[in-house]
């Protein structure tokens, strides 16, 4: 599976999800053979705190890591357990919720993360995006997808919750963590690529926004770890724009200001010399690297 944002497992780890009548004993002469970043899954409730007991030691026995699918109720419950034991080894985890559980999964991770603060467990939780916790009708399509797993995990991360993450709503593993890490960006936990900020035209945008930021995406799409906002005037730009690292700001009818940060720099720039302009100042603050040669066909 491809996982996102959790180092010591890095971003692909082997997981294996354990079935409720599979026991310790019956997996324990199998586990030497295991790859070492492998993540074992299992749902627990709590009537069941002496087989949670019996599945830390043996994963711990073996330098693996136990993920622990619960809820806030069960972690409640089988707290004492947990304390006794301590967090090594494990992470905490949702990848459904019961049928007469109300409201969003949202609501339930941040239940559980709430039960795991009140306990004092520092145990790294994993943000799953799975089928079973999906609740937009309709066609599940690249869209859908991304947008399913941004309203789960997007939140949480805004809220600083959430150690690892998973798309779970893909077949294909490129693609889940090409979902995660949109995700991861859009919240910005992690940025891997240029970003963008652009205000909607109104009556003072005193050029094209969307052909100008089309261009401008056009010549720097290619930049990791860069915001860069596109304002269409001077009025609400620079407020909009305060926490981008560059702005491209509509100054005057045919005139452009570019800022770094929230102080513009270059003022009143001919428009047919912004483009360029812009990309000199992102070198010479370091940040731009030199876009990769596209592949000729043979």
């Amino acid at each position: 599976a491809q996982l996102a944002a959790l180092p010591a497992l890095g971003s692909t780890a082997l997981l294996l999800g354990l079935a409720p009548t599979l026991t310790p004993a019956s997996l324990a002469a199998a586990l030497p053979q295991v790859p070492a970043k492998t993540v074992l899954v299992r749902r627990f409730d709590g009537r069941e705190s002496s087989l949670l007991a019996d599945w830390v030691l043996l994963t711990r026995r073996h330098g693996l890591t136990l993920a622990l699918d619960l809820d806030a109720a069960a972690c409640r419950v089988l707290g004492d357990t947990l304390l006794a034991l301590g967090t090594e080894g494990l992470l905490f985890t949702l990848s459904a919720r019961a049928a007469s559980e109300p409201g969003h999964a949202l609501g339930a991770y941040r239940a559980l993360a709430a039960e795991l603060a009140r306990l004092k467990l520092p145990a790294p939780l994993w943000i799953r995006a799975t089928a079973p916790l999906a609740v937009l009708p309709g066609e599940n399509d690249g869209l859908s997808r991304l947008l399913e797993a941004s309203m789960l995990a997007g939140p949480l991360l805004c809220d600083g919750l959430g150690d690892l993450l998973s798309v779970e709503l893909e077949s294909d593993p490129a693609r889940s963590l090409s979902l995660a890490y949109n995700v991861l960006q859009g919240a910005g936990a992690r940025i891997t690529k240029t970003e963008y900020v652009a205000c909607p035209s109104c009556g003072r945008t005193l050029f094209d926004l969307q052909t100008t930021t089309q261009r401008i995406r056009s010549m720097t799409g290619h930049l990791k770890g860069v915001k860069i906002a596109i304002m269409g005037c001077i009025v609400n730009g620079p407020g909009e724009m305060a926490d981008a690292d560059f702005g491209y700001v509509g100054g005057a009818p045919g005139k452009i200001n570019l800022y770094v940060g929230k102080d513009c720099v270059q003022y009143n720039i001919p428009q047919e010399e912004a483009d360029a302009r812009l990309i000199g100042l992102i070198r010479s603050h370091g940040k731009w690297t030199e876009p990769r040669p596209v592949a000729q066909e043979p």
